[in-house]
C-alpha cells in the first residue's frame, strides 16, 4: 500500500514479502495561515495569493538491506507583507516523527537545505533569510524569517527538499504524518 498526493491509500504500490516497500507519506496536509495583527487598514501577512504551498509525499522506497533516501517537496512560494509593522516574520514548517503501527523514523533525522529567497517587486532583501534545517522539524523549522524592522514588500521562495535516510531496520510498511507550513508575525 502506498499513499497519493492526497494522504489516502493507494492499490498501486503493492507491498509484498518478496519485495518489502515503505510508502512514506503525509496522511494530512494541514495549511494555516495567520494573519498578523495590524492596524485598521495597514494590510496583511500571507502566502501569495492567500494559498500555501502544497506539500508532497514522501517518495516510496524498497528495502534491500541498505538505507534508502526519500524526500518531499514544498512547492515553490511567496511571501506578501503588507502591514507596514515593521515586526518581521518567519514561515515554519512543521513534520512530525513518521510512523507506522509502532516503528518510527524521528523527524530530527530529516534535512533540509536553505531555501533560496529572492525579492520582487522593489521590497528588500536585507536581513530576510532562508534558513536550513537543524533538526527540529517536530517543534516547527523556521525556513525563511525576516528580522525585525525588515520584510515588507513581497518575497518569492524556493524551498529545497527534506530529505530522510530511511534506516536498513526500517519495519516495511505504510508510514504516515502530518505537515503544517504557516507564515506568522515575528522573527
Amino acid at each position: 500500500m502506498g499513499f497519493g498526493a492526497s494522504g489516502r491509500r493507494s492499490e498501486d504500490a503493492r507491498m509484498t514479502s518478496a519485495t518489502p516497500r515503505i510508502a512514506l507519506g503525509i496522511a494530512t496536509l494541514v495549511v494555516a495561515l495567520l494573519a498578523a495583527p495590524t492596524a485598521a487598514g495597514a494590510g496583511t501577512l500571507e502566502f501569495g495569493g492567500g494559498t500555501a504551498p502544497a506539500i508532497s509525499d514522501f517518495t516510496g522506497v524498497t528495502l534491500n538491506g541498505a538505507p534508502q533516501l526519500t524526500s518531499l517537496t514544498v512547492a515553490p512560494f511567496s511571501v506578501n507583507d503588507t502591514t507596514l509593522s515593521g515586526a518581521g516574520w518567519n514561515v515554519t514548517l512543521s513534520i512530525p516523527d513518521l510512523v507506522n503501527a509502532g516503528s518510527t523514523i524521528p523527524a530530527s533525522t530529516f534535512v533540509m537545505g536553505a531555501p533560496v529567497v529572492t525579492a520582487s517587486g522593489g521590497a528588500d532583501i536585507t536581513n530576510v533569510v532562508g534558513h536550513a534545517s537543524s533538526g527540529n522539524f517536530a517543534a516547527g523549522e523556521k525556513v525563511v524569517t525576516a528580522a525585525v524592522g525588515f520584510g515588507d514588500g513581497t518575497y518569492l521562495v524556493s524551498p529545497k527538499p527534506v530529505m530522510v535516510v530511511v534506516p536498513i531496520n526500517a519495519i516495511a510498511g505504510t508510514y504516515t504524518s502530518s505537515a503544517t507550513i504557516a507564515v506568522v508575525s515575528g522573527p
